[in-house]
């Protein structure tokens, strides 16, 4: 089985989130949302530069995240359509398991809030910024 095949049958048979492979070098994430990828890209612009990303949940949100962390590769269990457009349009191969219109959010009554603050967003970085924003916000929300 190769290391990626492994990767894999790991993230569906364990709690995970999200594995990155980079060289020798693995990251493991349990966290949900967006948090796996942005608070190592917080950090270091490059912590997933030519990185193998496997992840369950790519929405389009995500998917800028991985552009601009400039991955060599993605696959993903379940993936929005939109997210696909936004991959190929900047060349990242991916492979995926299952294909939806849309992420739904937490409460399964609509379109998950990430997605929806970048889905007229075509820039790399207005969408990272966005990103950042729309976080800020929900945070404030729960802390008031």
């Amino acid at each position: 089985m190769s290391r990626l095949q492994n990767a894999i049958e790991r993230l569906k048979t364990q709690q995970l989130s999200c594995i990155a492979l980079k060289g020798d070098d693995e990251y493991i994430s349990t966290e949900r949302g967006l948090r796996p990828l942005m608070k190592p890209l917080r950090v270091d612009p490059d912590f997933f530069k030519d990185a193998i990303i496997i992840d369950r949940v790519i929405g389009k949100s995500a998917a800028f995240l991985l552009i601009r962390a400039r991955i060599q590769r993605l696959h993903t269990i379940m993936i929005s359509t939109h997210a696909i457009k936004l991959l190929e349009k900047h060349n990242i191969p991916f492979t995926y398991e299952k294909e939806v219109p849309y992420i739904i959010n937490d409460t399964q009554t609509g379109m998950c809030p990430m997605e929806e603050t970048v889905l007229n967003i075509e820039d790399v970085e207005e969408a990272y910024l966005a990103l950042e924003n729309k976080i800020k916000a929900l945070m404030m929300q729960q802390n008031p």
